[in-house]
């Protein structure tokens, strides 16, 4: 699965994390019960279930390694440094789930099990797009340049991208009108690139986009609906800017200053884990331009 490519890991790695963390993940006002949560012994009936117990059990040499150097890695998820926390008005930690850890509605409620398994710390959570969803991406954009308007809904990769999502949140449990808006987005994208019958680098990167953006809305909602307070963040809306190469664009410095300040405002304003949309930003000089940084399928 996809990793999150290491400039994008230090614009939200700013400092050791402190070795011990009060405030707790925040709950919203009406918390339900939840029976992924990944506490000792609940998990241990299958091979997912007992690499999650194992990783509750590792936090201790997680934290440590936190606290040197290094970044840890366990059970599928990248675990980076804090963020300079040294009170409960701070975010502690990176986690970033790769697209297999996220391929499906029962992954999800894997990965929501995980981040309750460790209530001591305050999170920063990046996704990376569900399963194989950015391959699906690139070709049904490709299809779409010889398709035609009217067969873009019979553009076999766009029906699975649909489908995958919208099953997902059905299995989730969530409205569908948590994903409408995006799918409807990506099909006029489609709909504009056979119109055109090119598909450009620029509108390559935007229509890859969807992906991170889709997986994102639907994994805060879940969070939100069993009780665990959550926000969905675009990247390029947070202050993720870029150079100008449309495909690898770098990421720049004024990015790590600008993120800090927006993460800590929301947080401080109102306490919730931010969810965030992996490999993706913005060009400085033209901020209404989206970019993909580096990803790797």
């Amino acid at each position: 699965s996809p990793l999150l490519p290491e400039d994008m890991a230090i614009a939200l790695r700013f400092a050791a994390t402190p070795p011990r963390l009060a405030a707790p993940i925040p709950p919203t006002s009406a918390p339900r019960a939840h029976g992924g949560v990944a506490r000792a012994g609940a998990l241990g009936g299958t091979r997912r279930g007992r690499r999650l117990a194992m990783a509750a059990a590792d936090s201790a040499r997680c934290r440590a390694k936190r606290e040197g150097d290094g970044d840890g890695v366990i059970a599928g998820v990248a675990v980076h440094g804090g963020t300079g926390a040294e009170g409960e008005d701070q975010l502690s930690v990176v986690m970033k789930f790769g697209g297999s850890s996220v391929s499906s509605a029962a992954r999800m409620k894997e990965v929501a099990g995980l981040i309750q398994a460790f209530p001591e710390e305050r999170p920063v959570v990046v996704l990376s797009a569900m399963g194989k969803t950015t391959n699906l991406l690139l070709l049904a954009g490709e299809k779409a340049v010889g398709c035609g308007v009217t067969r873009v809904s019979e553009i076999e990769e766009w029906n699975m991208l649909r489908d995958l999502h919208i099953k997902t949140v059905d299995e989730l449990g969530l409205p569908r009108s948590v994903i409408h808006a995006k799918l409807d987005e990506l099909e006029q994208l489609l709909k504009g690139v056979a119109m055109m019958k090119e598909l450009t680098l620029r509108s390559t990167d935007y229509l890859v986009s969807f992906g991170e953006c889709m997986s994102t809305r639907v994994f805060a909602a879940y969070l939100n609906q069993i009780g665990v307070k959550a926000r969905q963040c675009d990247a390029f809306d947070i202050g993720f800017i870029t150079t100008d190469d449309f495909g690898n664009a770098e990421i720049l410095e004024a990015t790590y200053p600008a993120v800090a300040k927006r993460l800590h405002g929301d947080w401080i304003r109102d306490p919730a884990i931010p969810i965030v949309t992996g490999f993706l930003g913005k060009v400085f000089s033209q901020m209404n331009e989206l970019f993909v940084c580096g990803a790797t399928f």
